[in-house]
């Protein structure tokens, strides 16, 4: 006989399972939070296009809504929070004062 907790595969099962999670719900906390995902399109003229994808489809663009600051830089990829630190429902929830 050998040890069942060790060779029943539950503590690979276990750690698989924790592995799924997280891969789920940082994403979804770092949303809810203020985070942003961010794509940058290079154009030929030198500037480019900026795509934000945030969890809060229905906030103003900046200068009436958060400004975004890039802290993770990955080619045209990107990472990033609301400038002032606060996250927008904060935002919100102080009558639009972002």
């Amino acid at each position: 006989m050998g040890n069942f907790r060790n060779h029943c595969g539950a503590q690979l099962i276990n750690k698989i399972i924790w592995t799924v999670v997280v891969l789920i719900w940082a994403p979804c906390l770092f949303s809810m939070y203020g985070g942003a995902f961010v794509y940058r399109e290079n154009l030929p003229s030198a500037l480019y296009n900026r795509y934000t994808l945030t969890l809060y489809k229905t906030l103003p663009v900046p200068p009436k809504g958060p400004a975004y600051c890039d802290f993770l830089n990955v080619e045209v990829y990107a990472l990033a929070f609301s400038c002032s630190g606060k996250p927008p429902f904060i935002g919100w929830l102080q009558g639009g004062k972002y």
